[in-house]
């Protein structure tokens, strides 16, 4: 059997090296030898093969037939087998975008080689390991990986391990800015790919080098490494290859400008295209990227939001919270993992030295100045041993008491960003406040009078029961006003009691037309507050079907308090901005709020300005704790956070926001009804 495995092995090694021209034959011959009759072994590493095969066209297939090898590998405990399912299926999951699925299988496959201490399968892992997370844009630990795997293929003199991982170390110098070494380690990496006649790692190097040197400034070079790369992908369609070198001559074009604007467009949706059909989630985020950016020049704002929410999209499959919580807690536990296995093999080998001490007992007497000795050694050990395990054991309870350090602390940050809010609240509460209680001391004033009136005119009154009652019926009006708008005054501080009161809420159903609306008047009044001359007019959508939505309302209001005043600071920035440069023609500063029911399960609500708006760079991080654009002593940049864990965490909501700088922002509430 064994040798059936070896024949098998030799026969896949020149098949990779004719992908070019046979990837189809290829698939059919592998699964012509499937349906014959082989030993199970054999069953695997085709199998395994077959998922590689698919590996730049249908990632999809790959993960499938992995998952086929792996399970036949385990039935029959062939570990070598097992090996390769497992790293098969690390490049599939990582092609798909799936990274923590990635992370979590390449682990495996790392640890099962390095198990079997088979150089080539660690070297294979190591590298994958390394492609892994140069895709996500961890520079440092993919270089780690990819060294060591250059010196396991150095070591085992591996020339086709060893021309991928020049490239792939080529690829990270490139993303470090390093322009220098990534142009040696591509060259040396090509070389080899057109001596070992690697396609996949060829067209791949080629695409880089052109990257490279259009980064250098040498466009000749540059086109001509991505047309030779997109030449010999085209046939056998190698997603990557091809997504990258229509990606980068689309940036050439659309640097150079003029005559190349199509040409940059065209090779833009050419990768576009490329990464959808090959199910690439990486290079259809970069191409739509490049897509929404270039439309965006080009003043098509319905192109660039088209391609703007694919981009959105895609990213967010790639590089959610979600997603990269699993990847770090992946990584963490790998190392806990390492270091309870390093605890595990140093007390077994000093299990191991007193198991040899008591045979050398079973020896003669010179023996016994040795085993004295030998077990002074192993309490040594014992104690080295139990220092560590209590140093462990300490590192990991304080880990326990920062964590819950940290959990405390930001239920306090939480609860000052309340009291922030009320804070800023504070002035326009005492504005609707101040209405009502004028009204209850009017009217109180005007009560009084009557009464002195019918006091001194009681003998009138006595005599005309029409005069006495006119005045019972004007003082009857006046207490019950003052008696209204006392409990308005009433239910204004209960309000404000509810802003300010910690912990969770409970969800009631509330009619979120009226909440908004709430909001919308407190967030202007105490703004107008604190800027006397400031006027905006305020735009109301309000949908009358929306219908009761069990929300907390306390915190419900709150979010669209901060959204508002957000917008408010936004529009009064550009109008003061404008003022500066003395073009404040034809702009009013406006925000339109807006209710809406999308679906039977679902309400939406909308905040949009006119105001400054917000570059790229600002609005994928408005969201962090403690980023804020205002000046010092202007913002706490907890706002924008906490109101996305209310409706995200609290309600299993989602709150999204889009912007164009100078133009608009708009941040949109959806909660589940």
């Amino acid at each position: 059997m064994r040798t059936v495995c070896i024949l098998i092995l030799c026969w896949l090694g020149p098949v990779q090296a004719m992908y070019a021209a046979q990837t189809n034959v290829q698939i059919d011959s592998i699964r012509q030898l499937l349906r014959t009759p082989h030993p199970d072994t054999t069953r695997v590493l085709l199998l395994a093969q077959l998922a590689y095969e698919y590996t730049q066209t249908n990632p999809l297939a790959t993960i499938a037939y992995g998952r086929q090898a792996l399970r036949l590998a385990q039935q029959v405990h062939f570990q070598r087998g097992e090996c390769w399912a497992l790293i098969r299926m690390g490049s599939g999951f990582r092609e798909a975008g799936n990274y923590p699925a990635a992370l979590q299988v390449g682990l495996q496959g790392l640890h099962a080689a390095e198990g079997l201490g088979d150089p080539e399968l660690i070297g294979r892992a190591l590298n994958a390991l390394g492609y892994l997370y140069w895709e996500q844009g961890n520079s440092r630990p993919a270089l780690n990986y990819f060294l060591q795997s250059k010196r396991m293929a150095e070591k085992i003199s591996n020339q086709k391990l060893l021309t991928r991982v020049l490239g792939n170390i080529g690829n990270v110098y490139q993303q470090l800015n390093l322009l220098d070494s990534a142009l040696y380690y591509l060259r040396r990496g090509y070389t080899l790919d057109l001596v070992n006649r690697d396609l996949v790692s060829e067209v791949g190097d080629a695409g880089m080098l052109g990257n490279v040197y259009a980064r250098l400034g040498r466009s000749g070079l540059a086109q001509y490494y991505y047309r030779r790369s997109i030449k010999r992908a085209k046939k056998p369609h190698i997603t990557f290859a091809l997504c990258r070198s229509y990606l980068g001559r689309a940036r050439l074009f659309e640097k150079e400008g003029g005559i190349w604007a199509d040409s940059a467009l065209q090779n833009g949706r050419q990768a576009l295209a490329a990464g959808q059909l090959g199910h690439y989630p990486k290079g259809v985020l970069e191409a739509s990227q490049f897509l929404a950016t270039a439309w965006a020049n080009r003043q098509d704002t319905a192109a660039a939001y088209r391609y703007l929410s694919l981009a959105n999209a895609t990213r967010d499959s790639l590089f959610s919270l979600s997603k990269m919580a699993q990847v770090q807690a992946l990584e963490v536990s790998d190392r806990l993992s390492q270091q309870e296995l390093a605890a595990e093999q140093e007390q077994a080998e000093a299990e191991r030295r007193q198991l040899w001490l008591l045979a050398a007992l079973a020896g003669a007497l010179p023996a016994l100045w040795l085993l004295w000795r030998n077990n002074r050694l192993k309490q040594h050990a014992y104690h080295q041993l139990n220092r560590r395990n209590a140093q462990i054991a300490a590192q990991r309870d304080r880990l326990r008491e920062a964590l819950a350090e940290l959990k405390a602390t930001q239920n306090q940050l939480m609860q000052r960003e309340k009291m922030a809010f009320l804070g800023e609240l504070t002035a326009g509460i005492a504005h609707e406040l101040q209405n009502p209680l004028n009204f209850v001391k009017n009217f109180a004033d005007v009560s009084t009078e009557l009464v002195e009136e019918m006091s001194g005119k009681e003998h009138e009154v006595a005599s005309s029961n029409s005069i006495g009652q006119e005045f019972l019926t004007g003082l009857k009006q006046n207490l019950q006003k003052i008696s209204q708008h006392g409990q308005r005054a009433s239910s204004i501080i209960r309000d404000m009691l509810e802003h300010s009161r910690s912990g969770p809420g409970r969800r009631e159903p509330s009619d979120l037309n009226a909440l908004t609306e709430e909001a919308l008047l407190l967030a202007y009044q105490g703004f107008c507050v604190k800027n006397p001359e400031f006027k905006a007019t305020l735009t109301r959508e309000y949908d009358p079907g929306l219908g009761l939505v069990p929300v907390i309302r306390s915190d419900i209001v709150r979010v669209m308090l901060n959204l508002c005043a957000n917008s408010l600071y936004a529009v009064l920035e550009r109008q003061r901005k404008l003022e500066a440069c003395a073009a404040t023609t034809g702009y009013e500063p406006t925000i339109t709020v807006s209710t809406r029911r999308t679906t039977e399960r679902e309400v939406e609500l909308k905040v949009l300005d006119n105001g400054i708006g917000m570059p790229e760079s600002i609005r994928t991080k408005v969201f962090q704790p403690f980023f804020s654009t205002k000046p010092p002593g202007e913002g706490t940049g907890l706002g924008l956070s906490l109101c996305f864990d209310i409706v995200v965490q609290s309600h299993g909501g989602n709150l999204a926001v889009k912007s164009k700088e100078n133009e608009f922002t708009e941040f949109t509430v959806r909660l589940p009804s």
